[in-house]
């Protein structure tokens, strides 16, 4: 009679699948043409991070205070309900100008559980 008892086989514990970040790309319309370059650039920078992009924004509000821009308010509700971990910009500038207002909406960016990420210096 043979005793021996068949190899044990190990298994791996299983990995769960990570969810790819989701971002909101906000753009800044200051004239009539489109930002083609401002969303292209968004949009490699996601790739090369492999984000995803769950919504794309352009904004001709600019003279408007960041916390009374109803379509960054919108971007800005994405990351609330973790729809979207980022709001990637161009640019500083296209939330707004002011370092300290800058600095303001991505605080409450930061409090809604996400970041903003600039993608231009």
């Amino acid at each position: 009679m043979n005793d021996r008892k068949p190899p044990q086989t190990l298994h791996a514990p299983r990995i769960e699948a990570l969810e790819r970040l989701q971002a909101v790309i906000y753009l800044a319309k200051t004239g009539s043409a489109f930002p083609e370059l401002e969303m292209r650039s968004c949009e490699e920078y996601a790739l090369a991070f492999n984000w995803g992009v769950c919504l794309t924004i352009v904004d001709d509000d600019l003279h408007t205070p960041p916390e009374c821009r109803a379509k960054l308010q919108v971007a800005l509700q994405r990351i609330r309900t973790a729809q979207s971990g980022a709001l990637l910009v161009p640019s500083k500038a296209t939330i707004s100008p002011i370092d300290g207002e800058f600095h303001e909406f991505s605080r409450q960016v930061e409090k809604a559980g996400g970041f903003v990420q600039v993608t231009r210096r």
